[in-house]
């Protein structure tokens, strides 16, 4: 009997680490090139659309400034060349007087986001030096002033500096377990920075007079929470189109999911390109936390009530973080597994399990206790 329930557990997690490698899988393979960046035409009339150091795939899509998709269907990785198609006029969300305007001076203690780094090295060359600089690069220091805009607005910022080097096809799998962790802190979006390697005259801009950096808003089209994703970043570049005219340059689908599939509300940016100043890439961070903020949350009356949008914002990031658990669980077993051959695995996994589910589980039961 007991080898049948041994047998039966050993099929059981076979599953599990089946399904993990698939999940794990789909995150590499597809991101900066490394090797030069590539300029997506568009077909038959042969005008540029856009550049970008991400790798393209035939399918991606990509949302431009003035709000048109268009979808890849060519691409020559010899040439660094694509051609897109032109799909449709995006109907962006309408973004009335008030919610755009309207300061967000009541703080509250229940708005957090949290903030990570799948390639710390990114660095911006003018300042640093370099445009890689392992350990903790010019980006992080962005990440910094990214979070040192949220708090003005009343937003608690956890950030996690964790490295994942190097960088390579791999990364989004190494900062998939911190994503995961920053996840089981309930934070109500989570955001992946980064920054473009192009020319910098595609990036550079001006907000107030302030020297400044475009970002750009990195879709992953391989998961299952694209729409939820999608509709915030539609909602972020709708207020900053209205509030800072060509500030969001673009929004990017590209193939993969870059751990976007672990909650919705979950969005990979840009601030600017290697080749300018990271002044400029931080100022951005501080002027676009403003907005995040108000697409997360919305306005606030003068008492300090929510508006419209809030409710949607504020829900969800609690409800999946069993799933997410399951994750950060499948993950660990398939690295045990892979990384052991499979010996003395009962004993790793009885350890895992302490490590990862322990506080969690200790945290949801002192709630309900609360409740």
């Amino acid at each position: 009997m007991k080898n049948k329930k041994t047998g039966f557990a050993f099929t059981v997690l076979i599953m599990l680490l089946s399904i993990s490698t698939a999940v794990y899988a789909d995150t590499r393979g597809f991101e900066h090139s490394g090797r030069g960046y590539f300029t997506v035409f568009e077909k038959g009339t042969e005008d540029e659309i856009f550049v970008t150091s991400w790798e393209v795939d035939v399918g991606d899509k990509y949302h431009s400034t003035d709000n048109k998709m268009y979808e890849v269907v060519e691409v020559d990785s010899g040439s660094k060349k694509a051609y897109a198609n032109f799909v449709e006029d995006v109907k962006m969300p309408e973004i009335d007087e008030i919610f755009v305007t309207e300061t967000l001076s009541v703080a509250r203690d229940d708005r957090k986001v949290g903030l990570y780094f799948s390639h710390n090295a990114e660095s911006y060359v003018p300042t640093d030096g370099t445009d890689s600089k392992p350990g903790e690069g010019g980006i992080v220091k962005v990440g910094e002033s990214f979070k040192k805009g949220f708090n003005r607005h009343g937003v608690e910022t956890i950030i996690s500096k964790t490295t994942h080097e190097p960088h390579d096809a791999n990364s989004y799998v190494r900062s998939r377990r911190t994503a995961v962790r920053l996840l089981q802190e309930g934070p109500d979006a989570l955001f992946d920075i980064h920054r473009d390697a192009v020319p910098k005259e595609h990036y550079l801009h001006t907000v107030n007079d302030t020297p400044a950096a475009k970002v750009r808003i990195v879709l992953g089209r391989r998961n299952q929470n694209l729409k939820a994703n999608e509709e915030l970043a539609r909602k972020i570049k709708a207020i900053s189109d209205k509030t800072h005219p060509g500030f969001v340059k673009d929004i990017f689908y590209a193939r993969g999911n870059y751990n976007q599939d672990l909650a919705p509300r979950v969005l990979l940016f840009e601030f600017g390109t290697h080749e300018h100043t990271r002044e400029r890439a931080e100022n951005s961070a501080e002027i676009f936390a403003e907005i995040v903020t108000k697409a997360l949350y919305g306005g606030q009356t003068a008492r300090g009530e929510r508006v419209r949008g809030q409710k949607e914002s504020s829900e969800g990031s609690g409800s999946g973080i069993l799933w997410l658990v399951a994750v950060a669980g499948i993950g660990g077993l398939a690295y045990l597994f892979l990384s052991t051959g499979g010996k003395e695995i009962k004993s790793k996994i009885k350890g895992f399990a302490r490590r990862e589910f322990g506080s969690f589980l200790a945290r949801r039961n002192k709630r309900d206790g609360e409740g």
